[in-house]
This record gives C-alpha cells, sequence and structure tokens, in this order.
C-alpha cells in the first residue's frame, strides 16, 4: 500500500459503496447549510431557527452555482497536490520536502473545505447585495386571512417557512405557509 493518505478514500469507497450516497448526502447538506447561513444572515435571518436538515439538502439544489464554487476549489486542491507530487519526486529544502509530502496533502483537504466556505460566502454576500439593491425575484404573495396582496423579494423558503424582503422599507417578513393563499410571479 501507498503511503498516500489520500489514496485510502478509493478504496473505502469500493469497500463500502453505502458511503457515497450518505457522504454526498452529508456534504450537500453542509453546502446548502452554508449557503443559507451566509446568505440569509446578511438580512437578518438566523436561517436555523426556520430549517430542517432537509432544508439544507434542497437549499444546495436550489442554488446550483455553489456547486460550480466547489468543484472550482476541488480542482484547486488537485492540482496543487498534483503539483505537490511533482515536488515530492526532486525536492532539495525542506520546505520543497515538506510541501512535496504526503502528510502536506493530506492537510490540503482541509483547505479545499476553507476554499469552499470562503467562495461560497463571498457568492452569498455579493448575491444579498445585490438583492438589497432590488434584483431579487419580485413575488405577490395572498395570505390565507385575505386582504392586500403582498409585492415583495423573494429571499427564500425552507419547508415550512418564507422569507420575504422589501427594498423601499428594507423590511423582512417570515411567514410560515399555512398563512399564505397563493405566491405569483412575473414569467420571464
Amino acid at each position: 500500500m501507498t503511503d498516500e493518505p489520500n489514496a485510502r478514500f478509493p478504496a473505502l469507497f469500493r469497500e463500502h459503496p453505502a458511503l457515497i450516497a450518505s457522504g454526498f448526502y452529508v456534504f450537500a447538506s453542509f453546502v446548502g447549510m452554508f449557503w443559507s447561513w451566509a446568505y440569509l444572515r446578511r438580512f437578518g435571518i438566523n436561517v436555523f431557527n426556520y430549517a430542517q436538515i432537509s432544508d439544507f439538502l434542497l437549499a444546495s439544489l436550489k442554488e446550483p452555482f455553489t456547486w460550480m464554487l466547489v468543484m472550482l476549489a476541488f480542482a484547486m486542491v488537485q492540482a496543487d497536490n498534483a503539483w505537490s507530487r511533482r515536488v515530492d519526486r526532486r525536492a532539495k529544502t525542506t520546505w520543497f520536502r515538506w510541501y512535496g509530502s504526503p502528510t502536506y496533502r493530506m492537510i490540503n483537504n482541509f483547505g479545499a473545505i476553507a476554499l469552499i466556505c470562503v467562495f461560497i460566502f463571498t457568492y452569498a454576500t455579493l448575491e444579498a447585495r445585490d438583492t438589497r439593491d432590488g434584483k431579487g425575484e419580485t413575488v405577490d404573495v395572498i395570505f390565507a386571512e385575505g386582504g392586500a396582496v403582498k409585492r415583495a423579494t423573494l429571499l427564500g423558503t425552507t419547508s415550512q417557512f418564507m422569507f420575504l424582503y422589501e427594498p423601499t422599507t428594507e423590511r423582512v417578513d417570515i411567514h410560515p405557509f399555512e398563512a399564505i393563499h397563493s405566491i405569483s410571479f412575473q414569467a420571464d
């Protein structure tokens, strides 16, 4: 067996294929949870008060660009690991020996997680800024008890709640779905 710590993962997944589906579910939920937190916190919403774990899985799928960021971070770390393996073969100084070591490549996995978090946090911050500037999806909401139609920007939803934002007043409203009669929007 090789001394490369990352080489153990493919063998582990071959021996226990159910770990692939479970691992994807956990990772996708983490991506959705981090995206939801980073985006909605810019509006003063603590998403953890309104969401269930399944909402986070769906949040990552509702925002597919986050997966592009995940793949970009993964590709960057894999490229760095490939360069590290090249350096490992001809290391002359102490720094290059460490950079070329299998330990560096194993630690680099945590760098991938940090890079994913930085990318998603930056993207969520930019999206929140655009939403505050009035570039979000505008919806008309009719409530179950009647009343006037409410026009607002849709920030997002969970399985039980809808988050609305009014750019002119900078007001955030959170409504349970059972209080909503209908939602309509202008088709593109």
